[in-house]
């Protein structure tokens, strides 16, 4: 399996949906060398039939700074120059080490590591399969069409791909990959680590100060509608004062929202907290009162299953693919500013819905285990494995 991340090194759901993952499968008796970029950290496995393999030094995370409509040509230069030396080293490795390891196949993220996978595949004569998180379409509304070639290569190549949500595989068959070897398997989240509870010392009290606190947690990117959410903050302000808003993450927009949240006037009641880390965003799961995901554009939505494991009412743009199976979330349109906000005063205001979408959040979310991801996976293996077979005979 061919990566950008790994815990401690990530930036968001594809770290995430890497290490759970390969977790699950590894409790399904498949044995994985995870190949990613040298981080300068210690990267662990999480199971003894995980190998994490490094190579290609690296600093750059490119699902949190990227952006071509905003950053300096020359960093655009190096993210290219830094993944095509991970694709060449990334290939090398892959076949070099399966010289002693036997390998059945190879399975790719995004387009960071599509190109090495698609290489290591051809030259090792093995089934590929494809995951695609994201797009071009959805990551900016600037698409690279350098970016957009990578991702319609591996719509094209890739010999099964695996989308996160029904709106992913829309947006690879938009690439151009037939529906006919598009598999949907959406993530899932670790129930038990954020449903578990957590103390509340009197910091975090102090820090609520008495008001009802609204939660957004994300990458500060257009993609995550973090502007929508501000808007929304405003009307819901100007109806309820005792709110206070609050921004995890970081990103290109994060100068833009202070300045916005001035300019809202605001800013009393908005707090930036930048990167949080893993145990400190559970503790602010289980002190928000309303959890607000207003993505423009969201393949999936990993930290919607969180904030529904701890318990917390969510409210979730339509155009998210968790939104296909969270029924215990409220949803709306990531535009609807209106009808954003008066649904954030109404869970605020009636404790009854706001307990009863909370105990419903909780017991969906339970359901929606890594395990079952890794089963649908390894079905998706079997399946590319059986197609090759057939296809040497």
């Amino acid at each position: 399996m061919l990566g950008w991340e790994f815990p401690p090194f990530m930036s968001g759901g594809l770290g995430v949906h890497c290490f759970e993952l390969t977790r699950a499968l590894c409790r399904l008796g498949v044995r994985i060398d995870f190949y990613m970029p040298v981080s300068g950290q210690k990267v662990e496995s999480s199971c003894p039939s995980i190998r994490i393999i490094e190579v290609a030094k690296t600093e750059l995370r490119p699902y949190l700074f990227f952006s071509k409509a905003s950053q300096k040509a020359s960093y655009g230069e190096n993210l290219i120059s830094a993944v095509r030396e991970y694709w060449k080293k990334c290939e090398e490795a892959v076949v070099e080490c399966a010289r002693e390891e036997k390998y059945d196949l190879v399975h790719t993220h995004d387009w960071l590591t599509y190109k090495a996978g698609a290489e290591a595949s051809r030259r090792l004569r093995m089934p590929l399969v494809q995951t695609f998180h994201s797009t071009e379409f959805d990551r900016t509304s600037w698409p690279w069409d350098y970016i957009l070639g990578v991702e319609r290569e591996a719509a094209e190549k890739a010999d099964l791909i695996i989308a996160v949500s029904n709106r992913m595989k829309e947006q690879v068959m938009r690439l151009g990959a037939p529906k006919e070897k598009i598999r949907v398997v959406y993530n899932g989240v670790d129930y038990a680590r954020f449903s578990c509870p957590q103390t509340l010392g009197k910091a975090e009290q102090n820090f609520k100060g008495g008001k009802k606190l609204v939660l957004f947690l994300g990458r500060l990117t257009e993609q995550k509608g973090p502007v929508q959410f501000l808007h929304a903050a405003k009307k819901v302000l100007s109806a309820n004062p005792d709110v206070i808003f609050v921004i995890v993450g970081k990103g290109e927009l994060l100068p833009l929202l202070i300045n916005m949240s001035i300019s809202l006037g605001i800013s009393q009641n908005v707090r930036f907290l930048g990167f949080v880390p893993e145990e400190e965003q559970k503790k602010i799961y289980k002190m928000a009162d309303v959890f607000v995901m207003p993505s423009t554009s969201e393949p999936f939505g990993i930290t919607a299953l969180e904030a529904m494991s701890s318990g917390v009412p969510v409210i979730i743009s339509k155009t998210s693919g968790v939104a296909e199976i969270a029924k215990a979330a409220i949803k709306v349109d990531f535009w609807d500013i209106d009808k954003m906000a008066d649904r954030i005063l109404a869970v605020l205001k009636y404790q009854p819905l706001a307990a009863t979408m909370s105990k419903l959040a909780e017991r969906e979310a339970s359901s929606f285990g890594w395990e079952k991801t890794a089963e649908k996976t390894l079905e998706v293996y079997k399946e590319a494995l059986s197609k090759h077979a057939e296809r040497k005979l």
